[in-house]
């Protein structure tokens, strides 16, 4: 895990670090190679930094996920489903938005309708997911 999706600079402020959220990403996440790990946890907003220093080796997956409008919670870091693909996100962690909804089932075919734009859009090379 590098830091977590409900964690701020002024948090880390505030538990005594002396570093930025950018900077003890980089740190986690070079000790995360150096230990050989095969996957990392972390924010879909530093997604992309974590894919370019780990190549497509690593498995990324992303908490603080949420569909455009739908309520941050206690996240402080989030992104949308197509948003955090195009990062390049191998696995997005959508929990509360669906779990909370009044018709779970409903607002989880919403939010796979969100993804499968999102591959399609990264398939023919344009909109939000191309690279």
């Amino acid at each position: 895990m590098t830091v977590l999706t409900s964690v701020n600079d002024s948090d880390l402020r505030q538990d005594g670090y002396t570093c930025s959220i950018s900077e003890l990403v980089d740190l986690r996440v070079r000790n995360a190679i150096e230990a050989g790990v095969d996957g990392i946890v972390c924010s879909p907003l530093e997604v992309a930094k974590v894919r370019a220093m780990t190549g497509q080796r690593a498995i990324l997956v992303t908490p603080g996920v949420r569909s455009a409008g739908a309520a941050a919670g206690d996240q402080k870091r989030v992104a949308t489903p197509p948003e955090a693909i195009a990062s390049g996100a191998d696995y997005l962690v959508i929990g509360r938005q669906v779990t909370r909804a009044p018709d779970p089932r409903a607002e989880m075919l919403r939010v796979l309708e969100e993804i499968r734009g999102a591959r399609l859009s990264d398939a023919a090379g344009r909109g939000p997911a191309a690279h």
